[in-house]
């Protein structure tokens, strides 16, 4: 365990601008005005709190804290800021509960070392804000796999978004429908993920591990388990001696806690023991709903709906092996 750190403010400034940061902390003080409004701050999404740049920051700083430790770790290396993940920032102005954007910050420190770094993002929601940031970067390989836009926030990520200039196929997103399960999901990964990160060889991966792909989460509309989730942490942790996780999304406490422990236990080669199972009595909660393991039942969506998310899934695979792919040389 290490306590974060504040992200000094030349950092913050490699990504956002200094009016913004300055509207965020004019905004924790009291001090409201029209450009807080424009900067995102006061909607149900991006509430005005106390202190809010401090304690964003603060959240935010726990990502370049773990990218320092790893990067200066001797071989394999791998950290875990449950509180980062703020894929929505943009550079001048909030989105999605998100205010500073720990993982589009960390990236332009890399790339300014000239270091080159694949982000694979498997939260529910699109990261909209990092693919902005390095959508014309040929030395940041960004992913994501999420709900597509048309059915959620924030309604961007669909297949032909891939990037531009120098960056170009360097994008890639991967919008599935509602419903999608463990099958289709993982399906998606392995033939997405997997051949364009190894064909990338990044010096580092970010990883942002939201948990609102799961089936109960109350603000998204996927069918996954966490078994898919240990799955996608073990392939993961096989791309590169440096790993840097992040919480990212999720709605049900539970799911987070359980399913980040079984990605941690994955990623490092530990075995999974509980030794609360079978213990409490009375009413279960927690682990104890699904049996006394930190792993979900199965969940199997059958029927038209499976029909149907197989055939999107194929659709938009065969867009990315045909069209995305071959602009940075990855085989389909």
């Amino acid at each position: 365990m290490v306590e974060p750190e504040p992200i000094p403010r030349e950092l913050l400034l490699l990504f956002h601008t200094e009016k913004y940061l300055k509207i965020l902390e004019d905004a924790g003080r009291g001090e409201i005005t029209e450009d807080t409004i424009k900067a995102g701050l006061g909607t149900s999404d991006n509430p005005i709190f106390k202190d809010m740049f401090e304690k964003s920051n603060l959240a935010s700083g726990g990502t370049l804290v773990g990218t320092r430790l790893v990067l200066e770790a001797e071989g394999k290396a791998f950290a875990f800021n449950p509180t980062g993940g703020f894929h929505h920032a943009y550079s001048e102005y909030a989105e999605g509960f998100c205010y500073i954007n720990d993982i589009a910050v960390v990236g332009k420190i890399l790339r300014r070392d000239g270091l080159r770094f694949a982000y694979v993002d498997i939260d529910a929601h699109h990261g909209n804000g990092v693919e902005k940031a390095f959508y014309d970067d040929d030395g940041a390989l960004v992913i994501s796999i999420h709900q597509t836009g048309k059915t959620i926030y924030p309604g961007t990520g669909f297949e032909n978004s891939f990037g531009e200039g120098k960056g170009e196929g360097y994008n890639i997103n991967v919008p599935l429908p509602v419903q999608s399960d463990d099958e289709i999901f993982l399906k998606a990964f392995y033939e997405v993920v997997t051949p364009a990160v190894e064909a990338f060889s990044p010096d580092i991966v970010l990883f942002e591990m939201g948990t609102d792909t799961m089936s109960n989460d109350p603000l998204t509309n996927l069918a996954l388990t966490n078994n898919s989730f240990e799955a996608m942490a073990l392939e993961t942790g096989r791309f590169s001696e440096k790993l840097v996780g992040m919480g990212g999304g999720g709605y049900n406490v539970d799911n987070a806690s359980r399913s980040w422990a079984v990605a941690w236990a994955a990623i490092n080669g530990i075995e999974m023991d509980n030794p609360y199972a079978g213990v409490l009595s009375g009413m279960m909660i927690g682990p104890e709903l699904e049996g006394g393991t930190l792993l979900d039942n199965p969940i199997y969506v059958t029927g038209p709906t499976k029909e149907r998310n197989q055939k999107e899934l194929d659709r938009v695979l065969k867009y990315i092996k045909e069209t995305v792919f071959p602009k940075i040389g990855v085989e389909g």
